[in-house]
């Protein structure tokens, strides 16, 4: 098959990663692929592609406008007798829904890569899944969005459920010295904006230091969101953590990272406390690697962590919940940890492997394609 896939750019985001891992897996099966970005100049898979000698569309946005963009698209589509294209991330698929308006022969797969919580942010919502009624198929990468999608009778016969894959060779179990004492080391990794709820996390690291007398180690790898509500939400963090100097003496803020396998190997958990996600690299990275999961019982966690099984689940709004969560962990005994991370790799393996999805949509393109 001929494949050109379209999304915004090659930047530090999940669907970012998970688009340049489907592209390489489909090059490493033999099929054609090109990928078409209009910001080219965030780069941080881009290397990927490069080993992979995967063809690079580029239209800048910021000197072409949305317009110029959706010219641009509509050429490429014309000449490069494409057999599917397919698309992430909602500016991206109503480009590439567009362009299928001028191009009619396109076959068209788009993907949804948040939660449908996160339409209260636009009024444009509703329009924008109108226009899926242009595209062949709609990917969700969570069963949670997927059922959602399904009851706007309007897509419902269209809608498919793709998890995120994971490299399983690179994110895998590394040894760990026992929990213990004040030693407890947790992970959060994602970028820092209002919706990864860490004011609620630093709030219920304080309670947790008051109940048991010491305070878990956080550390946090991910940029700092750069929108004007994201900055404003930093600032009010960074407010927070200084009037709590018991939290901030075992609070590290990283910045972007790209050693998650060697960070997750140095933590005890992963602390994952979003008040909606649609299906998040830093779970599923942290179930690959053996480490139990801490997260919200919010979307997909239920399924991905399942109470007790591979982590505990909390309210991401009571901070006591979040307290206890962490509590249950560090209360565990030798053999029940085992069993959390036994349990996390053997999910990983069934259900969250590089290949399954590049599998998925392999499968889908095939189908879409005829």
């Amino acid at each position: 098959m001929k494949v050109l896939l379209i999304i915004d750019h090659f930047g530090s985001g999940g669907a970012q990663r998970q688009m340049v891992e489907l592209a390489c897996g489909l090059r490493r099966r033999d099929h054609a692929v090109e990928m078409f970005v209009y910001y080219p100049q965030h780069d941080f898979f881009r290397r990927h592609l490069e080993l992979e000698r995967i063809p690079v569309h580029e239209c800048a946005k910021e000197a072409r406008g949305s317009l110029g963009v959706l010219i641009e698209l509509v050429r490429l589509l014309r000449r490069g007798r494409f057999d599917v294209a397919a698309s992430f991330l909602n500016t991206a698929n109503l480009y590439a829904e567009l362009a299928r308006l001028v191009v009619p022969h396109t076959r068209l797969v788009v993907s949804e890569r948040s939660s449908f919580h996160d339409d209260r942010f636009t009024a444009s919502a509703p329009l924008r899944r109108l226009l899926h009624l242009l595209a062949d198929r709609v990917v969700a990468n969570s069963v949670t969005q997927t059922q959602w999608l399904k009851r706007r009778a309007w897509l419902h016969d269209k809608v498919s459920c793709i998890y995120n894959g994971v490299d399983l060779g690179q994110f895998r179990p590394a040894e760990r010295t026992p929990i213990g004492g004040t030693g407890v080391r947790l992970l959060g990794v994602g970028r820092i904006g209002p919706e990864k709820n860490l004011h609620n996390l630093i709030l219920a690291l304080a309670r947790f230091g008051k109940r048991f007398g010491y305070v878990p180690e956080v550390t946090w790898a991910g940029r700092r969101d750069v929108s004007r509500s994201g900055r404003h939400y930093c600032q009010r963090l960074d407010v927070l953590l200084a009037s709590l100097p018991e939290v901030r003496r075992r609070w590290v803020w990283l910045g972007l990272q790209n050693n998650i396998p060697e960070l997750l190997g140095q933590c005890d958990a992963l602390i994952h406390p979003s008040l909606y996600e649609g299906m998040p690299n830093a779970v599923c990275e942290a179930l690959a690697a053996g480490r139990p999961v801490l997260a919200s019982s919010v979307c997909d966690h239920p399924l991905l962590v399942a109470d007790g099984k591979r982590g505990f689940l909390f309210d991401p709004h009571s901070p006591d919940s979040i307290v206890t969560a962490i509590a249950n962990l560090v209360q565990l005994d030798n053999e029940a940890r085992r069993a959390l991370e036994r349990g996390a790799r053997e999910y990983a393996q069934a259900e969250l492997g590089i290949e399954r999805m590049v599998d998925s949509y392999q499968a889908l393109f095939a189908e879409v394609a005829r």
